[in-house]
């Protein structure tokens, strides 16, 4: 597929394009794959898997990553080469992504034992190379009403009134994606493990991700390109960004109170680490929602 004359003169090299087809991915991944991310089953089933079986995982995954190629992508390729090269792309990125997280939570680390960080890193990689296989589907060109395309016709009515409803319908999307991706990750184990090994400073670290996994979400999918109709600093990437987060992070504190292990509320700085363990899915969570109401 020719690309339009005026993109290849203001990206001649093509890095622009490559910049916003990875953060795709990445978007996409994380939709996908972090709730199993944080599947304690997961990281024990890939320590105790054979060889030739995390061989035959690896293989199966580049064979639906390039089926799912052919039909999503993140790269709109056109050709079986394209598309194979993009598959391969696509696993790899799964595994770098999966690796991070898994070392962000502290599930792999510089001292565990190769073959045990391999087993993890493959199985969780399969199911996130397939979050980035589908990225075109998952986030791309969305609206503030999860349309591909704004209606011509602008809504008639109160600016302010119509600001206020769709600032609310945001919050609402927000709050029901975070709820979505952590209901089933609150109750779990996983988040009294994970807190428990967040010094301060990895906490901050941990949060500093989350926030920055949400600016992805939202923005790799040209969700700045939403109708505003009053013009404020409300309607800006940075609060659109912290808006969410802050959201998510509320929803993730209700839930740890409600059916969280009794250990993470059991004094502060044990339910600030817990938060932030919860935050990162309720975050991408929340995005995620702002992506399809």
């Amino acid at each position: 597929m020719a690309e339009p004359r005026a993109q290849r003169k203001n990206d001649p090299h093509g890095w622009r394009k490559e910049a916003k087809d990875l953060t795709a991915a990445v978007a996409g991944g994380s939709i996908v794959g972090m709730p199993l991310l944080y599947t304690m089953e997961m990281w024990f089933r890939g320590m105790m898997l054979p060889e030739w079986h995390l061989g035959a995982i690896l293989a199966l995954t580049l064979v639906v990553t390039f089926l799912c190629s052919l039909a999503s992508g993140f790269r709109n390729e056109d050709t079986l080469l394209g598309t194979a090269i993009e598959a391969v792309t696509s696993v790899g990125i799964g595994i770098v992504l999966s690796a991070a997280i898994l070392a962000l939570v502290g599930e792999i680390s510089p001292g565990s034992a190769p073959r045990e960080v391999v087993g993890k890193v493959l199985l969780q990689a399969a199911a996130v190379s397939l979050g980035v296989a589908f990225a075109n589907a998952q986030v791309r060109d969305k609206s503030r009403t999860g349309d591909d395309q704004q209606d011509d016709k602008a809504p008639e009515g109160d600016p302010e009134a119509l600001q206020l409803r769709a600032d609310l319908r945001d919050f609402s999307a927000a709050a029901a994606g975070s709820l979505l991706f952590t209901l089933n990750i609150a109750s779990t184990e996983e988040v009294v493990m994970i807190a428990s090994r967040l010094s301060p400073w990895r906490q901050l670290v941990m949060l500093g991700v989350s926030v920055a996994l949400c600016y992805v979400i939202l923005f790799a999918s040209g969700f700045e390109r939403h109708e505003v109709y009053v013009k404020s600093v409300f309607q800006s990437r940075a609060f659109e960004t912290l808006m969410t987060c802050a959201v998510s992070l509320l929803v993730a504190t209700a839930l740890l109170c409600l059916v969280g292990e009794r250990e993470t509320t059991g004094d502060l700085p044990t339910l600030v680490a817990s938060v932030v363990t919860l935050g990162l899915p309720a975050i991408v969570g929340g995005a995620a929602g702002r992506l399809v109401v």
